[in-house]
């Protein structure tokens, strides 16, 4: 072999092997740092409910999708409540930690306890779609504005009105 050909394939193999070095200490550190902070997120929340976030970004956004749009978007909770033996599961739905209750007495611990224990809020999401409303609204203002409508479902109330359209 010519003594040319041996040096530029000795400088393609030095190049080569540098590159694979590179990508190898790449591709160590993402996953140092990945694992590092999962490790940190498993410490900082393991008083979480059961239950995965997903993909990241999209949550199990997706899969909430997919039931609904079969048109069972309740098997969306009945899967995960099976899966992680739950009434209470945590998942990520349009990019924003949730907790999810599925029976009525996980829903009435937090509207019991709003401004004490729990704070409400909506995602930016749903807040972008609907605006600044009754629903969205939350502390003290909120929780006025929601004590005035409820008068106006109270049962005699609503009896009252279903005998004047009769």
């Amino acid at each position: 072999m010519a003594p040319w050909i041996s040096m530029h394939l000795s400088v393609l193999l030095s190049i080569h092997t540098g590159k694979a070095l590179a990508i190898f200490l790449l591709v160590l550190l993402v996953v140092h740092v990945l694992h590092s902070r999962k490790l940190k997120f498993t410490k900082q929340y393991k008083n979480l409910p059961p239950g995965s976030f997903g993909w990241p970004v999209v949550g199990e956004t997706l899969a909430l999708f997919r039931t609904a749009r079969a048109g069972r978007p309740d098997s969306f909770m009945r899967e995960r409540m099976k899966k992680y033996d739950s009434r209470v599961f945590r998942t990520k739905l349009f990019n924003e930690p949730t907790a999810v209750f599925c029976d009525a007495e996980g829903n009435r611990f937090p509207f019991a306890n709003e401004g004490k224990k729990v704070t409400v809020w909506w995602p930016s999401s749903a807040q972008k779609l609907l605006g600044s409303c009754i629903i969205t609204i939350g502390g003290e203002e909120g929780k006025k504005m929601k004590k005035m409508l409820a008068g106006f479902f109270s049962p005699d109330t609503l009896s009252r009105y279903t005998e004047t359209k009769d």
